[in-house]
């Protein structure tokens, strides 16, 4: 269960399209509150309500920024290598912050009358709350118009992958065709651009799989002697006892163990 925690997870790369999605994200959770008034937040006919909660929702998304993009800058070397571990750590302390500076400026607003700890506890998990519905609610939209993309996240990731007295090296599982054992080897096939490579790594096809398959990853175990990329494969022959893939822009043809072949089958049914 641990080794999940290691599974590489992407960072958003500070761009100008990212800083106008989490300012984006703010103005919706403004718009989100006034509209629905959660938790009897802004539950109040006056005008300027509606303009300082605005205004919140603004130095909210300035928070996220400074969290999100500032302190990495003179961090690097922590944010380099990012996984699933890290980044439920980082949101959590986000949570936390962000929850901090809207307590503070709250409490400025109401001149510091309700400035208590359980009130900050509320405020937490009052901003939790409405991150959560907001992003579910984006996310949704997102995944809806552009599944492929979602679906396609974690294999754009590059793992580092280690071994006993060898060197580690770095693979984009999005670049992996099918990894081949070949006894205390394994030949790492990969598709750079419009070429073909191959790495020849001193490993043994478990301890490549512990690294690189995961819940997140298109990484998939076929046979005994095969990982095989789903996302570059289509089904050559499903006969009872017989059941092989080959890669869709070459010849390669990779066996399917019985044990393997109901699940391979149906990933590679569901796919484009």
């Amino acid at each position: 269960m641990t080794k999940y925690f290691y599974t590489p997870f992407p960072r958003p790369a500070k761009t100008r399209s990212n800083a106008l999605k989490v300012f984006l994200f703010g103005f919706i959770a403004s718009l989100f509150i006034i509209v629905f008034k959660p938790f009897e937040i802004g539950n109040s006919e006056q005008w300027y309500y509606d303009v300082i909660t605005v205004g919140l929702g603004i130095l909210f998304s300035a928070a996220i920024y400074f969290m999100e993009f500032i302190i990495p800058a003179f961090f690097k070397k922590t944010f380099r290598t990012w996984n699933l571990g890290k980044a439920i750590l980082w949101y959590t302390w986000m949570v936390i912050f962000v929850s901090g500076v809207m307590f503070l400026a709250k409490s400025f607003l109401a001149g510091f009358n309700d400035f208590t700890f359980v009130e900050f506890i509320n405020v937490i998990g009052r901003i939790a709350a409405i991150s959560l519905i907001v992003s579910f609610f984006s996310m949704g939209i997102i995944s809806f118009f552009n599944r492929q993309k979602i679906a396609l996240i974690s294999s754009k990731e590059t793992y580092e992958i280690s071994a006993p007295n060898v060197k580690p090296i770095q693979l984009n599982l999005q670049e992996v065709l099918y990894v081949a054992s070949d006894d205390n080897y394994v030949d790492i096939h990969l598709q750079l651009r419009d070429k073909r490579d191959k790495i020849v790594f001193r490993s043994s096809l478990k301890n490549i799989e512990n690294q690189i398959v995961n819940p997140l990853s298109p990484i998939y175990r076929c046979h005994r002697r095969y990982l095989v990329n789903i996302n570059h494969f289509k089904v050559k022959s499903s006969k009872s006892r017989n059941t092989s893939i080959m890669l869709k822009d070459h010849e390669d043809e990779i066996p399917v163990s019985n044990q393997y072949a109901s699940n391979i089958l149906r990933l590679l049914h569901i796919r484009p």
